[in-house]
């Protein structure tokens, strides 16, 4: 019998957190305002710092995904309900699904904790590759897990960000485990790669299909991508986080030929969703 662990952590977490909340601060009358605003960003950064080792800490425990293309994988708890529930991005995955050749050579940019990468591991079937890309050591630790206790093959991790030229950049950690982002005021160094000159040197095959998503960092990964797009002609999906992102992408699929799709064209937070074929 295995027990669902999913509901007790779901309370304990909603505990913990709760708790947390009421962590005070000094609002005295004589505080100057940016020390106020201080303490403010300290108590943010601690609630996220003891958020992020609850997930390390819990990182042991898997339960089943309940639906969806993973339904009966096994993820570690503490990755997110939506992805316990199976309802993680599902117009997303929807578009993915309909999109994905099986056997392609996949390029997973900003592949977080293995999601995509486990769907295009098992469509494939040990065939073609998956090669991912995620620079934080959180992420990159619950992506090796997810892949080994479900045994996907076929899969190659880069721990590295990706961009236009090879090198290091500051990540920024401050914030939730997917929205960790390249940013010059980071405050973790993390080696950062080139596609376009990795496919040239032989490192990598060329790509049949490429998910971009960096939470606001896509110029950079775009212009790395630039010859491989042109000479290659794969698949992509790309998220957007921010006007000048989008406008960005839209004018290099429209420079390199491509046709394309906005999956939600009435975006939340100004993010949006891009699934672009070769004409």
């Amino acid at each position: 019998m295995i027990y669902d662990f999913s509901n007790t952590f779901a309370l304990f977490y909603k505990y913990f957190t709760s708790c947390m909340k009421k962590i005070p601060f000094d609002q005295g009358s004589g505080q100057p305002f940016e020390c106020f605003k201080l303490q403010i960003i300290t108590k943010l950064n601690l609630q996220m710092n003891l958020k992020h080792s609850l997930k390390v800490l819990f990182s042991g425990i898997f339960v089943k995904i309940k639906s969806g293309p993973l339904k009966g994988k096994k993820w570690i708890i503490t990755s997110g309900g939506n992805f316990i529930s199976g309802d993680q991005e599902s117009y997303k995955t929807d578009a993915f699904l309909k999109n994905f050749i099986p056997g392609s050579i996949f390029f997973d940019i900003g592949a977080h904790i293995g999601y995509y990468s486990a769907i295009g591991a098992m469509l494939n079937d040990g065939k073609g590759h998956v090669y991912s890309f995620e620079p934080r050591p959180m992420n990159a630790g619950f992506f090796r897990k997810h892949m080994k206790k479900n045994g996907f093959e076929n899969v190659t991790l880069f721990e590295a960000a990706v961009g236009e030229k090879d090198g290091f950049v500051q990540f920024d950690t401050a914030h939730g485990s997917a929205t960790g982002r390249v940013s010059s005021d980071g405050d973790l160094k993390v080696k950062q790669v080139s596609i376009d000159r990795m496919v040239s040197d032989g490192e990598l095959p060329s790509p049949d299909f490429i998910k971009i998503d960096v939470e606001g960092g896509e110029i950079d990964v775009l212009k790395g991508l630039t010859g491989v797009v042109s000479k290659f002609r794969p698949r992509l999906i790309v998220a957007t986080h921010n006007p000048e992102c989008y406008s960005f992408t839209v004018d290099f699929l429209k420079n390199n030929r491509y046709r394309f799709e906005v999956l939600n064209p009435d975006p939340v937070k100004g993010d949006t969703e891009i699934v672009a074929l070769p004409e």
